[in-house]
């Protein structure tokens, strides 16, 4: 779908403040802090002036430093907005904002948001907060609930049966592997993803497409790593960011991946 220069800058300019919003809870879930009120400086504590919140510019005008202090601004901040502004673009693509479409670009929008909260804290602290995830989780949830409401018994049965499958598989296999393991190759937290994954695709055909697609990003990523010794053997690569990847491709191209493995294969 071609969009307006007007629907790429709103669709930028808005994913930019969400991924600044993003940036705020993953720090402040970690810091155990509310979500709301004005922003300091981890360093020196003073109040960040408004004018130095701008998504992106800021840290480039500041040249990654603080305005008071000039401790350096870690360079998650501008990444994640960027990351979510382009994401958001994306997203237009998919479904119109501004039109009859804006409700799936709102949900696509939130849940792109939530995900990249989550994998900031994976990967600066290895925590995966359970609580987020339970939120996409219901959510998703309510949205299969009413977008699959039918009269028609025998579907909303075979609605249902897809949906507990698509919670069992990844419940099933990640929670194996962690109690195989006692932790040592998956978190709990990566089993909570999981969880959720199936409730947000849905389907276990879907699921089992995203869980593929994430290891196969995650193995790649990490012979990458280790050959040019980023990553030493043994060291734990966090899995939330793949397994994130893997959800949002099997949201965009999930059922054309699909249509092709099964033309290829029959």
């Amino acid at each position: 779908m071609a969009l307006s220069v007007f629907t790429v800058v709103f669709s930028g300019i808005l994913g930019a403040c969400l991924g600044s919003f993003a940036n705020v809870l993953a720090v402040r879930w970690h810091e155990m802090g509310a979500p709301v009120g004005r922003s300091r400086c981890p360093l020196c504590r003073k109040t960040i002036r408004p004018k130095h919140l701008v998504p992106i510019f800021s840290y480039l005008i500041l040249r990654g430093r603080c305005a008071d202090c000039k401790a350096k601004i870690h360079i998650q901040y501008p990444l994640v907005e960027l990351a979510v502004a382009i994401l958001s673009v994306v997203a237009a693509l998919r479904h119109n904002p501004l039109g009859s479409d804006f409700p799936a670009f709102a949900v696509e929008l939130a849940l792109v948001t939530l995900l990249a909260a989550i994998v900031v804290m994976d990967l600066r602290w290895k925590e995966l907060p359970v609580e987020i995830m339970a939120l996409i989780g219901f959510s998703a949830l309510i949205v299969h609930v009413f977008a699959g409401s039918s009269f028609d018994i025998r579907h909303s049965i075979f609605e249902l049966r897809n949906l507990v499958l698509a919670v069992a598989l990844p419940l099933v296999f990640f929670g194996a592997q962690w109690l195989l393991s006692r932790g040592k190759w998956l978190g709990g937290g990566d089993v909570w993803f999981g969880v959720m994954m199936g409730l947000v695709l849905g389907n276990w055909q879907m699921t089992a497409l995203a869980i593929y697609i994430s290891y196969l990003a995650g193995g790649c990523a990490a012979a990458i790593l280790l050959m040019t010794k980023i990553l030493k053997r043994g060291a734990n690569l966090p899995f939330a960011p793949f397994l994130a990847l893997g959800l949002m491709l099997t949201v965009w191209f999930g059922i054309s991946i699909q249509a092709w493995i099964a033309k290829f294969i029959f």
